[in-house]
């Protein structure tokens, strides 16, 4: 895939805390695989969503942060996590 976007390597994260950080959101799912980008959705005033995104350059490491994170607490938060079908 010559744009470098494969289907299934993105996931969207719900329920994360209003501190964590788009570096936090990193760091925890790097235990996956090599993570290629990680977004914190904030509103426009700069209030935090309590959501995000996580890019992985395989879909397989994806695929193994959703059976592996998913419901795992992170920042006293239990994630939901599932593919983002949007990407």
């Amino acid at each position: 895939n010559k744009s470098g976007k494969s289907k299934g390597c993105q996931l969207f994260v719900q329920n994360l805390s209003y501190d964590t950080t788009w570096r936090d959101l990193k760091d925890h799912f790097r235990q996956c695989g090599d993570v290629e980008h990680v977004d914190v959705l904030e509103y426009p005033d700069g209030r935090k969503k309590g959501c995000g995104t996580v890019r992985f350059y395989q879909a397989e490491d994806a695929k193994e942060a959703l059976e592996t994170l998913d419901g795992v607490e992170l920042m006293g938060r239990d994630l939901a996590i599932k593919i983002d079908h949007k990407a």
